[in-house]
């Protein structure tokens, strides 16, 4: 029967919770591994639990007990003897001859409902029981009282806890990434489970179980000497609370942290504010000094985030800044720009369009990765190179001019971009390379012109039904398609 019930639970949590959590391991990357690896431990730990719980049920079977038993008696007074009697306990005759009856009587074995019922509980439960008919005896209220010392290390935990919930409120406003909050939350159920360990009950099982010689009662009257009323039963929740309530207040509004570098300072976090979360403006000085940067993930991860407004004094925006930022409609990008890093506008999946400042020098990777929404996009005259994955998966970008600067398209610049149909290269092109699947699954792209001298990598416009004109040499063609 318990085997019976270990395969039923482990079929369900299978079912119900490894199955679903594996097809997220196979088709959610990094956080599906995190998901995955969390449900599995999950799963161990309570099916240890349960398996533990099932063994400690008592299944009473039949015993092979006799049938009869004989019983020795007295037989001038009547009274039951033992083997090993030398005289009637009773009147005092000799244990000899005639003295002694014996009868065969049938053999009546105990059942369970001739004992106290909390015997047939599990051992925790019947020590649970026995603790609770001595409280009741010695008049004391578990529900009010409390252990002082038990009493002063749950109001210290509680603090603790409190603390790290105001922190938690505090982080959400930084926009970190999702698994971030996820992982904290799971600490912080840990702990509000934890805290149940403080309880009266709880305390007196650990003082039974470390002293098994000594009577229940006399634990239980012991500990009455040290019980105090619990004052702060009701406060306790109010003061965790009071730490969500606080770090709302403090992040009502929108805040930034500055950084000092060379020329003055850099944004170096964001922290959006209740109520402004979906536009940023970020003002042009700090202490007297102009605002030249933007640090990496500066206004990462702001799902609401629709609008940014910068100041033309910022020169450098670093990597990431604005990833993951899947509702940001425009951005007004400072005019005197010239660093934009990798993965800047990556999956900002609302972007339509982006003006990029002649001032621009350098267009990190990736930058406007899976930005599916973008449809017009203007480079800076100033760039030499278009580096991998830059408009990667830009599936609504139809046309694009490539500014006479540019010496080198890196690999995958261009890859899945299938709405693709003209890209304008000038005779007066400085494009000397044009890398590995940079036009890949473009499927509208039917041809480009290229300079005489561009070297064209052999897989740079695979599934791509693309044929290559040379300037000066118009009448001859290369078929880019394999």
């Amino acid at each position: 029967m318990k085997k019976f019930y270990i395969i039923v639970i482990a079929v369900f949590f299978f079912l119900f919770f490894i199955f679903p959590s594996f097809i997220i391991f196979l088709v959610g990357g990094s956080f599906g591994k995190i998901v995955f690896v969390f449900f599995l431990l999950f799963f161990l730990f309570f099916l240890e639990k349960i398996i533990k719980k099932i063994n400690e049920i008592k299944v009473y079977t039949p015993s092979n007990t006799p049938k009869e038993t004989i019983v020795l008696s007295c037989t001038k007074c009547g009274a039951t003897l033992k083997v090993d009697d030398k005289v009637c306990p009773n009147c005092g005759e000799p244990f000899e001859g005639d003295n002694v009856l014996v009868e065969t009587k049938p053999f009546v074995a105990a059942k369970i409902s001739d004992f106290d019922p909390i015997f047939a509980k599990t051992e925790k439960a019947m020590l649970v029981e026995f603790i609770d008919r001595e409280l009741k005896k010695a008049d004391i209220n578990p529900g009010k009282l409390i252990p002082e010392n038990v009493l002063k290390r749950k109001t210290i935990f509680n603090i603790i806890i409190s603390i790290l919930v105001f922190i938690y409120t505090v982080l959400v406003f930084f926009h970190f990434p999702l698994i971030t909050y996820i992982i904290g939350a799971l600490f912080l159920l840990i702990l509000f489970l934890l805290i149940g360990r403080y309880s009266f009950m709880k305390y007196l099982i650990k003082e039974v179980k470390s002293r098994p010689s000594e009577k229940v009662s006399n634990i239980v009257m012991n500990t009455k000497n040290t019980l105090v009323v619990d004052k702060y039963k009701l406060v306790r929740p109010l003061i965790t609370l009071g730490a969500i309530v606080v770090a709302l207040l403090l992040f009502n509004k929108p805040r930034i942290l500055y950084e000092k570098v060379d020329g003055g300072y850099a944004v170096r976090y964001y922290a959006f504010g209740l109520s402004n979360y979906k536009t940023v403006e970020i003002p042009s000085t700090y202490k007297g000094k102009n605002v030249v940067a933007l640090r990496g993930n500066a206004f990462s991860n702001m799902f609401y985030l629709e609008s940014a407004v910068l100041p033309d004094t910022i020169k450098e925006i670093r990597g990431q800044a604005f990833k993951n930022d899947k509702n940001l409609i425009s951005v007004k990008l400072p005019s005197k720009l010239e660093y934009l890093g990798g993965g800047a506008f990556q999956n900002c999946t609302s972007l339509s369009s982006i003006e990029l400042p002649n001032t621009l020098k350098y267009l990190g990777g990736e930058s406007f990765s899976n930005a599916t929404s973008l449809t017009s996009v203007k480079l800076s005259n100033k760039l030499t190179e278009i580096r991998g994955y830059t408009f990667e998966n830009c599936s609504s970008l139809k046309s694009i001019e490539i500014p006479d600067s540019v010496t080198r398209i890196g690999g995958h610049a261009f890859y899945d971009n299938r709405s693709l149909t003209e890209v304008t290269i000038s005779e007066n092109s400085q494009l000397r390379e044009i890398g590995s699947s940079a036009f890949r699954n473009c499927t509208g792209l039917k041809q480009i012109v290229l300079p005489k001298g561009t070297i064209v990598n052999g897989r740079a416009f695979k599934n791509s039904p693309t044929v290559i004109y040379r300037y000066n040499l118009i009448t001859n063609t290369e078929n880019a398609h394999e």
